[in-house]
C-alpha cells in the first residue's frame, strides 16, 4: 500500500513536472512569435512592394515565374512566400507554386476594398520610426518626431511624394470604414455636412453620391484640398472647398461637423483646440460627428490599442475610452448623444452642445 502511494505520487509528480514544462514550451512559443510579428510585418510591407498578391490575381504560378515577374531572386523570393504562407497571407501549392488567400487578395491593387497603399504607407518613413519607440515611451516625444526631427506632418508638407503615399494609404483605409459607416449611421437627416479635415473627400463625395439633395464642404489644407477637386467636381454648387487651418477657425453654419480620424492624430491639447473651433463655429442645433476607434476592456486584444501606439510613435496623438471622449467633448462645449459602434473598429460618436 505505501509502495502504491509512493508510485501515484511519483506519477503525479511527473505529470505536473511535464504539463509545467508544457507551459513553459507554449509561453516561450508565444514571446518568439510575438517577437517575430516584426520580420512578418517586414514580409508583407515586401509582398506589397513587388505586388505579389497582384501577380497572382488571375490564379497560383510558381516562384520562379514570379521572381520574373517582379525582377526578384528566385531562391530568396520563395523562402520569403513559404514564411507568409506559414502565416496563413498566401498558400503554398505543390512545385513551388503560390496562390492568393482571401487575406493576400487585399494586397491587390485589383481588389475594391485593397490595403495596398495602406501597407505601402506603414513601411519606409512610418516602420523606421518604431526603432525610437524606447525614447518616444520615456521622453514622451513622438518616434517619429525623434526620428526625422520633426513632426510627422511637417515633415509630409516637405516630402510631396510621402504625402501622396499617405493621401492614397488614407484612400484605401477610407473604403469599408465609408460603406460601413453609412450602413449604421443615418447620415441622411443632415442637409449639410462640412468634413473638417476630411483630406481628399472620398467620404464627403461618398456621402453626397448617397444623398443627391445634401450640400457639402470640405475643410482641410491647401496642398490637399488642391488634390480633393477631382473628387468634388461632379458636385458642382452643391459641394464647396475651402482651405484653412483648423487649429485658428472653421467654416461656421453647418448643421453637420463631421470629423472622421482626425481628433485621434493629435494629443488632448491640440485635439481640444479644434473641437473648440468647432463648437464656435457651429449654430446651436449643429450636431458634431466623430468618427474614431473607442478603446474598451483592459486586457482584450483590440485594434484600437494597436492604433494607440500607432498614434503614439507617429503624430503623438491617441485613441481613447468613451470616458477619454466624454471628457474632452465635455471641455469643449459638448456633450455625447451616442455612440454607434460599426462591424470595423470605428465608432460613431454623435455629440451636441451643452
Amino acid at each position: 500500500m505505501q509502495n502504491g502511494t509512493m508510485k501515484t505520487l511519483l506519477l503525479i509528480l511527473t505529470f505536473t513536472s511535464l504539463l509545467i514544462s508544457a507551459e513553459k514550451s507554449v509561453e516561450r512559443q508565444k514571446v518568439l512569435s510575438l517577437v517575430a510579428g516584426e520580420w512578418v510585418a517586414h514580409g508583407v510591407y515586401t509582398a506589397a512592394k513587388f505586388d505579389i498578391a497582384g501577380h497572382l490575381w488571375d490564379g497560383p504560378k510558381s516562384t520562379a515565374e514570379l521572381a520574373s515577374l517582379t525582377g526578384t531572386n528566385e531562391e530568396n523570393l520563395y523562402r520569403l512566400m513559404r514564411f507568409l504562407a506559414s502565416v496563413d497571407l498566401f498558400k503554398e501549392e505543390p512545385n513551388r507554386h503560390f496562390s492568393n488567400t482571401e487575406t493576400s487578395s487585399l494586397l491587390a491593387q485589383q481588389h475594391p476594398e485593397t490595403l495596398r497603399s495602406l501597407v505601402l504607407f506603414y513601411s519606409g518613413e512610418m516602420s523606421r520610426s518604431f526603432d525610437q519607440l524606447a525614447g518616444c515611451v520615456k521622453e514622451g516625444k513622438s518616434a517619429f518626431e525623434l526620428t526625422y526631427q520633426q513632426p510627422v506632418f511637417t515633415y509630409l508638407k516637405d516630402h510631396p511624394a510621402s504625402a501622396k503615399r499617405f493621401n492614397e494609404a488614407m484612400k484605401d483605409k477610407s473604403q469599408i470604414v465609408i460603406t460601413s459607416c453609412l450602413s449604421s449611421y443615418d447620415f441622411g437627416k443632415f442637409s449639410k455636412v462640412y468634413d473638417i479635415g476630411g483630406g481628399t473627400g472620398h467620404f464627403l463625395s461618398t456621402l453626397l453620391k448617397k444623398n443627391p439633395t445634401m450640400r457639402g464642404l470640405l475643410f482641410d489644407v491647401p496642398a490637399v484640398i488642391k488634390d480633393a477637386q477631382p473628387n468634388l467636381a461632379d458636385f458642382g454648387q452643391r459641394c464647396a472647398a475651402i482651405a484653412g487651418d483648423f487649429f485658428k477657425s472653421v467654416p461656421s453654419d453647418g448643421e453637420a461637423y463631421l470629423l472622421k480620424s482626425v481628433v485621434h492624430d493629435w494629443n488632448d491639447d491640440d485635439a481640444l483646440k479644434i473641437l473648440k473651433q468647432c463648437h464656435k463655429a457651429m449654430p446651436s442645433r449643429g450636431t458634431l460627428v466623430l468618427i474614431e476607434p473607442i478603446i474598451h476592456s483592459a486586457n482584450e486584444q483590440e485594434y484600437a490599442k494597436c492604433m494607440d501606439v500607432y498614434m503614439m510613435a507617429i503624430t503623438g496623438g491617441k485613441e481613447r475610452t468613451r470616458k477619454d471622449f466624454e471628457e474632452l467633448l465635455k471641455q469643449a462645449g459638448f456633450r455625447i448623444d451616442s455612440v454607434v459602434q460599426t462591424d470595423t473598429e470605428f465608432a460613431i460618436i454623435e455629440a451636441k452642445k451643452l
